[in-house]
């Protein structure tokens, strides 16, 4: 997908020619002009006739512009139900991936709440209201939050911004007392959460060491009060206890991502048997794929070298990538799969035969790994009708993944694309003759040229939208959606919420 920003008079996107539907439909363009001058040039010189075609008034060929209307109105309703429908799969089909990723990212974030409110976690999770019911007794409470109060974290920051004393953030320990007075006033601290990224990078498998670090820190400068210390202690003891995710979350991690990796290889790789498209293990905080895959740089580094030129000459004339430049294109764009993908895996994926079969194992795998784990304890007794809400989004997911693979395995109606490239052909020598008939010479060679490419870009146009797996550079982001979507499931190696661990302070 190409990614674009407008401009000063929009200049940006009139000059690009890879990818412009408008830049394609030149050629019809310059085809009807040429007509047009043999028209023209012909008349001329038969009959004298310095206004149209040798012999067209003589034999009342064109004497009214209504026929030729009729034909470009027709024209008109076919092209128009073509980039209608077309624009209609194409936005379908990015519906579809995002549903299909909210379904499956819920499954994962609700197991991970589940899992963490098993027994495994008893020591370490932090108190609930619901143990101390008598704080709902007294009104008059209000909460703590350990914040910063008089630091604002700035646009763009380097480690040297927060060296100075005047910059070190105050902290307030997380505690209930009572309220006195009036509302509380407090110095409410601007901190944008899209400014920057930290130093290093907030990677939550190596979160929770980065936490305990921090507290412990924090202990040896004495900045922390007997009450809040031992609140902070049991959050620490339950980080140093599980260093890492546990192996329950990492497999649910694992499974959803390389769930969603297949789906998208199976997208893209619809029109072949054969066709390649490889997996890779993910690395979080890597930059995020472009856009448009031919401007990425880490294409090279799979051997993949762009030809500019060539890949434009061939856009612009309709050809068609070989089979083999097929593969090394989709060779050098890799689906991440957190965990990576083992050689058992690979061999029984490349058993499966079809999309729809290759996804269906890996949907297998994963349903099977979250029923075995609930039924053996490895999240909180729910209730079953709750619980079923997880096969349920599992299975919605799937639905949504069947959705888009409408768009990649059926192709627009091929009587209808016929219809459509037939009339645009004869459109390219029917306008000359309505504007040799009925326009001033120059005037009417470059309404033609206007007409033609118009009608011709409406159809090229839509033939781009028509494959939006694969449709290339106008196919969606798929690298980008499954980066997107890694990341977002390694939050459910976050652990609970920071602010989770409290101690009641005072007489409350």
């Amino acid at each position: 997908m190409i990614n674009y920003y407008y401009s000063c008079f929009n200049t940006t996107t009139l000059f690009r020619v890879y990818g412009s539907a408008a830049y394609k439909a030149l050629g019809y363009a310059l085809i009807s002009t040429a007509i047009y001058l043999v028209f023209y040039y012909t008349g001329n010189h038969l009959d004298g006739n310095p206004y149209g075609i040798a012999g067209l008034k003589q034999y009342e060929l064109l004497d009214h512009p209504y026929p030729v209307s009729v034909l470009i109105g027709a024209l008109t309703v076919v092209l128009s139900a073509k980039v209608t429908f077309s624009y209609n799969r194409f936005w379908e089909a990015c519906t579809a991936l995002h549903n299909m990723h909210s379904k499956w990212l819920d499954v994962a974030l609700t197991m991970a709440a589940f899992h963490m409110q098993s027994k495994s976690f008893e020591k370490t999770c932090p108190p609930s209201f619901g143990d101390h019911p008598n704080l709902n007794d007294n009104l008059v409470l209000h909460r703590d939050r350990e914040q910063a109060t008089e630091f604002a974290v700035k646009a763009t920051f380097s480690t040297e911004d927060f060296s100075s004393e005047e910059s070190t953030p105050t902290k307030t320990p997380n505690t209930f007392k009572k309220q006195e007075g009036g509302k509380q006033s407090k110095t409410k601290a601007t901190i944008s959460i899209h400014a920057a990224p930290p130093p290093r990078g907030l990677y939550p498998i190596l979160e929770y060491k980065a936490r305990k670090d921090r507290h412990n820190a924090s202990s040896a400068n004495g900045t922390s009060n007997t009450t809040v210390k031992s609140s902070s202690n049991k959050m620490s003891m339950g980080m140093a206890k599980n260093p890492v995710p546990t192996l329950f979350l990492q497999e649910l991690a694992h499974l959803t991502s390389l769930l969603s990796a297949v789906a998208l290889s199976t997208l893209r790789c619809s029109n072949s048997s054969d066709a390649i498209a490889p997996l890779v293990e993910f690395e979080p905080g890597q930059h995020w794929p472009h856009y448009n895959s031919d401007n990425d740089p880490d294409m090279q580094k799979y051997g993949y070298k762009p030809d500019r030129f060539g890949r434009t000459v061939k856009y612009l004339f309709d050809i068609s990538r070989t089979k083999s430049e097929r593969d090394k294109y989709n060779a050098a764009r890799p689906f991440p799969v957190i965990g990576g993908i083992s050689d058992r895996e690979a061999y029984l994926l490349q058993s499966a035969r079809g999309g729809a079969a290759k996804c269906s194992l890996v949907f297998l795998w994963l349903q099977e790994f979250l029923i075995r784990e609930h039924v053996h304890g490895s999240i909180a007794p729910v209730a079953p009708p709750i619980f079923s809400r997880i096969p349920q989004y599992l299975s919605d997911g799937h639905l949504w993944y069947n959705a888009a693979r409408k768009m990649a395995y059926i192709p627009f109606p091929f009587p209808h694309t016929q219809m459509a490239t037939l009339f645009v052909a004869v459109i390219v020598i029917v306008m000359p003759t309505l504007m040799l008939s009925k326009t001033a010479v120059w005037f009417g060679l470059f309404l033609n040229f206007l007409c033609v490419m118009l009608f011709a870009g409406l159809n090229e146009l839509s033939k781009e939208l028509e494959y939006p797996f694969r449709g290339m550079p106008n196919d969606l982001p798929l690298n980008l959606f499954q980066a997107h979507f890694n990341e977002a499931l390694l939050t459910i190696f976050g652990g609970y919420h920071p602010d989770s661990w409290w101690e009641i302070k005072g007489d409350a």
